[in-house]
């Protein structure tokens, strides 16, 4: 289940930057859409609980797996 949101993290090289962003399905994609090829994405709760982590368009953890697998990833493959 989403929260209402979440802290996004793009970490490339030496540069961080950080953003606060709706926990909704195109939030999020946006976010992952927008990012470099090659930075490694973390989105965690506010509270600090890892929620998605993930390089580029590979995901390595989603406390979610339902959401990434049903409606993250194949709206990311319709954009």
């Amino acid at each position: 289940m989403l929260k209402s949101k979440y802290k996004a993290f793009e970490i490339q090289d030496d540069k961080v930057s950080e953003t606060v962003m709706d926990g909704n399905l195109i939030a999020i994609a946006d976010f992952i859409k927008n990012c470099k090829e090659g930075s490694i994405i973390t989105i965690h709760t506010l509270d600090g609980k890892p929620f998605l982590i993930g390089m580029s368009k590979l995901f390595l953890y989603c406390e979610d797996n339902e959401f990434l697998n049903n409606q993250l990833i194949p709206y990311l493959r319709g954009m």
